[in-house]
């Protein structure tokens, strides 16, 4: 396949086609492994970044894209517009970018117009908010290893670093608010308790979908929960079947 007919096949199947690999594929068609995109100037897009932000727009099931121009201006640049539609502050956008291409792929260049900056701009750094979630909660969680202790300064920064001042956990029909959530881990930690990450997931720029399991001696439980966020803090966890 050419590198128009990978790009609009993968791009006019975004939201539509549920095959992780099959865009995989279409993707490192599209993309050169030292794919660069630059932001505003400084910041670098790379590969990766662009594939986790496409990731999680694909797996939201939310938003589809529509081609609407792709042309060469030269023999090795390109010129694109797509069309996201959706229903998040990432898409329902146009973006229009120019690239040079090295081996017949995408390698190098940037958004035409600043609302296709904004718009990458903002998943990255939803993208970035994530990460940073999911490696606090995995830092308090290593505080609850099955052995009793007090709920010390360690482990007070390690909750402040994960949850928002207003944080509501609404798990069990009856909703916590920060404080008293705090109250439930400290008994947890005071009786000996062992909690694992076992899955987290974005779902768009600001909830994600996430399993944890906890046991103690009264206690052996799996829990799947839809997270919101608020910046890189937690602000509510609420069931998801």
């Amino acid at each position: 396949m050419s590198l128009e007919e990978n790009f609009r096949d993968f791009y006019n199947n975004f939201g539509i086609e549920q095959d992780p690999g099959k865009m995989k594929h279409l993707f490192d068609g599209i993309y050169h492994d030292d794919f660069k995109n630059e932001l505003d100037g400084e910041h670098l897009l790379d590969k990766d970044q662009l594939w986790k932000i496409q990731t999680v727009v694909i797996k939201s099931g939310t938003s589809t894209a529509t081609v609407l121009m792709f042309k060469y201006v030269e023999p090795n640049v390109v010129e694109y517009k797509v069309h996201f539609k959706g229903i998040h502050d990432h898409v329902g956008k146009t973006v229009h970018c120019a690239y040079e291409l090295m081996d017949g792929k995408i390698f190098h260049g940037r958004a035409v117009d600043e609302s296709s900056v904004t718009t990458i701009s903002n998943v990255k750094t939803a993208i970035a908010n994530f990460q940073l979630v999911q490696k606090n909660a995995q830092a308090l969680f290593s505080f609850f290893d099955g052995i009793p202790r007090p709920f010390d300064d360690e482990m007070e920064k390690a909750f402040d670093a994960l949850y928002h001042q207003d944080f509501i956990h609404n798990m069990d029909g009856k909703p916590l608010n920060n404080a008293q959530w705090k109250e439930r881990l400290t008994a947890f930690a005071e009786i000996g308790t062992r909690v694992s990450l076992l899955k987290f997931e974005p779902k768009d720029d600001v909830h994600f979908e996430t399993g944890i399991r906890v046991i103690n001696k009264n206690i052996d439980v799996v829990g799947y929960s839809r997270g919101t966020v608020s910046g890189s803090l937690l602000l509510k966890i609420e069931p998801h079947k």
